[in-house]
């Protein structure tokens, strides 16, 4: 209690030094007393008290200096007086006030992203201990691990704590009389306990539950609350999925999010309605060959990654010992499961935080120009201070009162800034993007906004005003009118402009860099004609289309239908559309062809109905497509691409040969052009497609040519539909155009970013430049007059200022070309068809930066010119 009552009187010492103020008078008087007993008069006893004691204003001051926090009171009278000071600037405050709030707004802005991206931990138990696990070849660095790989690791690992299996898919709801699509995911049993989650209602999948027979199911939260009313009694109800009945066993708890996954999985965090048991009874050789889901696991604690690395490569030499077919040469990969969640994307997390940090920089430089100009013209009231007694400290002090200010105030107004801005930045986020909906404003992002701010305005004027406590106080005091500022002063504010352009002209560069990327991207031979195809998936329960010959007849009635809707040109069905990532893939041999020592011989393998090809208007290179001939009692045939016919044919042409897939001999009727996974891909893999009707599958991907706008025909295409199935939904509706553009939305978000950021750096770096040569021909107002007094022209003054700048931007310039390979490395892997030194690129950036330069330098040399030199002598 004595502590606190300490800190309190320190904290308010009003009352102290009301008690303190009395007992020194009572001190004083009876000196006084004692004086007068002496034979001295009044006045003289008095005067006499006072030489012997203090005066009581000198006593309290000196009781308080020992009683409180005197800095803390210097602290907060410097805070009032840069109040004061800046009320009186409001130019000065105005522009610095503006540069740091956008400067720390779109910091802020990035650090939400940061921080909800690479920091904040993924919001399972002890998610450290979470990996993914993968089968590893030369050629597939990431293969999907096998069923029996799972149950061997399960079964032998000594370092997973648990593993399990899960992939992705759709179901098909009835509710009421609408059908209806839903995300769902197939899982193990132990899926849930390796997360560390349990249902809140029910139960989960018991490991005898693992059968295609299987009808049990359990509902994601948000659809238990918005389908049943969060209704507890739902758990043991029947709902009809894929038109069976499926029992509700359980309900996840609320927040819950789906771990994500590369392979045939849902996003992270994406919402996932249903949950249901994996089949596992599969044939032998399925279990062996099938790698078709994603596997996660939880090492045991304090194993670390290569310790798991190496106990399941043990699983693995025992696999291949036992299957050499179906496991040659394959390792175990691991990985944690934070960095597969963010996989590629955390290039572009990674660049917008550097081009950030860089406008940072660049803002610090600015405000550091414009506290020189500050500093100088507070010469006279620092000189004072200096001559007065003022040590070094209490004049940085006082100079970076107005900074802290200043910090304080831009902190607040971008953090404000980019509350309103991130709503806007998940708008324009690819739908893709890992963990966007971890993005928000929160405590650790405003604490990140105020100390960033704060500390960048104390930075920038850090150095001026250690420039200014360099000198005596007599530089300051020899005239009451503003002076020249010295060599040392002009020469730290043009460094400051040299040092922001450079770095603006960097950013330039590589918002150049991305635009040069885009427009060869561009440019590419796709292989295909996106305008005008809608695409939508539909998919045929197990229930109700329960063989081949009824998906078949079904499907080609259903496109005969559509191929009737007016305004349709072509239609077809497939396993996928282009630039979708779809990536299944298989090993096939070839009669007359061995492999090569090393070679794998494999293929990308798809489905086709006859239409396909003609609705994507794929450019076909040698013999046929498939047509009505291709039937399922007829002989099994392929089309393959151009990279199948050079890898496994060395060019020569296929058409007529064989090749064993899928254990059939089959011909080759075709040879089509080249598509790659996913557009800026380096290049496209080998790949078959069967006749849908040949190898009937329980989904297609439908694609729509249309001679307008393909969503208007969407109603007749669904009447169509209807008229043959009206319980079968049309899902993922969406134009092959918005595929391209979500195929090549990360990449066109990069390019935003950054050439926002080129702006801004630009944007700064005029302002440095508007900023220095303002003052320099404010200061030189004499100089100017003088000039013209003797002649001098108002050309020869606009190129004096103008050049002045131009030079200063030059040597930025050459400055920020040296760096630009530097920044292009760093970004080679957003970059496509050009290279990290681009010679176009490093000639037009630096062009576009001369040319914001001369801008911001010719207002001013245009104020110089049009001076009238008897105002300016008169004004000094």
């Amino acid at each position: 209690m004595r502590f606190l009552r300490e800190w309190l009187l320190r904290l308010f010492p009003g009352r102290a030094d009301s008690d303190l103020e009395s007992e020194m008078r009572f001190h004083l008087e009876m000196e006084t007393e004692a004086q007068q007993r002496t034979g001295l008069s009044p006045e003289e006893a008095g005067r006499q008290a006072v030489l012997r004691t203090t005066t009581v204003a000198s006593a309290i001051e000196h009781t308080r200096d020992q009683r409180t926090f005197p800095w803390l009171s210097g602290t907060l009278a410097d805070l009032r007086q840069a109040c004061v000071g800046l009320r009186r600037q409001p130019g000065f405050l105005a522009i610095a006030a503006t540069v740091l709030t956008i400067a720390i707004g779109a910091n802020t802005l990035i650090f939400s992203v940061v921080n909800g991206v690479l920091l904040k931990p993924m919001p399972y138990r002890d998610p450290e201990r979470l990996v993914n696990i993968y089968e590893w070849s030369e050629r597939n660095p990431k293969f999907p691990l096998s069923m029996l790989n799972y149950l061997e690791d399960r079964r032998q690992s000594k370092t997973l704590e648990s593993i399990a299996l899960y992939t992705g898919g759709e179901m098909e709801l009835m509710h009421g009389d609408r059908p209806e699509r839903l995300p769902a995911v197939r899982i193990t049993h132990d899926f849930f306990p390796t997360l560390g989650v349990q249902p809140i209602l029910g139960r989960n999948f018991d490991e005898s539950e693992l059968k295609g027979s299987a009808r049990v199911v359990i509902l994601g939260h948000k659809m238990w609350a918005s389908r049943f009313q969060s209704d507890p009694s739902s758990v043991g109800q029947t709902i009809r999925l894929n038109r069976e009945n499926w029992t509700v066993i359980g309900v996840m708890p609320p927040g819950f999010q789906h771990p994500g996954g590369s392979y045939r999985s849902p996003l992270q965090g994406e919402t996932v309605d249903l949950w249901c048991p994996l089949g596992m009874d599969l044939p032998e050789k399925g279990l062996r060959y099938w790698h078709f889901t994603n596997a996660i696991a939880r090492l045991k604690p304090g194993i670390p990654l290569t310790a798991a690395s190496q106990d399941l490569n043990l699983v693995m030499d025992d696999l291949n010992r036992r299957f050499p077919d179906a496991y040659e040469k394959k390792r175990a990969r691991v990985e944690p499961l934070a960095a597969e969640v963010v996989g590629k994307s955390s290039w572009t997390v990674q660049l917008i935080m550097a081009a950030g940090f860089l406008v940072l920089i660049v803002a610090c430089i600015n405000i550091a120009g414009l506290c020189v100009a500050r500093v100088i013209a507070r010469r006279s009231e620092l000189a004072i201070r200096q001559a007065l007694g003022a040590g070094r400290w209490r004049l940085i002090r006082t100079v970076l009162a107005e900074n802290m200010v200043l910090g304080i105030l831009g902190g607040v107004a971008g953090l404000v800034l980019a509350a309103v801005a991130i709503p806007v930045l998940r708008t324009v986020l690819p739908a893709n993007f890992p963990r966007i909906h971890e993005i928000r404003m929160d405590a650790m992002a405003g604490a990140f906004a105020v100390v960033a701010a704060v500390l960048t305005s104390l930075f920038a004027g850090i150095i001026p005003a250690f420039r200014q406590t360099m000198s005596g106080p007599g530089e300051g005091l020899s005239s009451t009118r503003v002076t020249l500022p010295g060599h040392g002063i002009r020469s730290l504010r043009g460094a400051l402009v040299v040092a922001e352009v450079a770095l603006a002209c960097v950013l330039c560069f590589g918002a150049a860099l991305l635009v040069r990327s885009g427009m060869e991207l561009s440019a590419r031979d796709h292989g295909f004609q996106p305008a005008n195809i809608l695409s939508f998936q539909i998919q045929f329960p197990r229930k109700t289309y329960n063989s081949g010959k009824s998906i078949i007849a079904f499907s080609n009635e259903v496109l005969r239908r559509w191929r009737e809707v007016p305004g349709v040109v072509a239609v077809g069905g497939g396993s996928t559309v282009p630039w979708t990532g779809y990536n299944d893939n298989t090993s096939f041999d070839i009669p007359g062809r061995p492999a090569k020592p090393g070679e794998s011989i494999q293929a990308r393998f798809q489905r086709a109905t006859p239409g396909y090809f003609e609705a994507l208007r794929w450019p076909l290179r040698s013999g046929r497509l498939f047509d009505d001939r291709d039937r399922d009692d007829s002989k099994p045939v392929v089309v393959v691409n151009d990279v199948l016919v050079r890898r496994y044919f060395d060019g020569a042409d296929p058409v007529g040969r064989e090749i064993n897939f899928f254990g059939k001999p089959r011909r080759i009727v075709g040879v089509v052009a080249d598509v790659r996974d996913l557009p800026a891909d380096d290049i496209a893999e080998p790949a078959v497609w069967m006749p849908f009707a040949q190898e009937a599958d329980g989904g297609m991907s439908v694609v729509v040519r249309t001679a307008s706008d393909p969503i208007a025909t969407v109603p007749r295409l669904r009447e169509a539909l209807a008229s043959l199935d009206r319980e079968l939904p049309m899902s993922e509706l969406r134009s092959l155009d918005l595929v391209a553009a979500a195929a090549l939305a990360e990449r066109r978000f990069a390019l935003l970013a950054l050439q926002s950021f080129a702006g801004l750096g630009l944007l700064l770096a005029a302002i440095g430049i508007y900023g220095l040569l303002t003052y320099i021909v404010q200061q030189r107002r004499k100089e100017i007059g003088i000039r013209i007094a003797l002649g001098a022209s108002g050309e020869a003054l606009l190129w004096m200022v103008t050049g002045s700048g131009l030079r200063l931007a030059l040597a930025g310039v050459v400055s920020g070309i040296l760096m630009a390979p530097l920044a292009g490395r760093a970004m080679k892997a957003m970059l496509f068809g050009v290279s990290a030194a681009d010679s176009i690129t490093l000639i037009a950036a630096p062009l576009v930066m001369l040319a914001a330069a001369l801008i911001a330098s010719a207002v001013p040399g245009w104020v110089a010119a049009r001076s009238q030199p008897m105002t300016a002598l008169r004004d000094q």
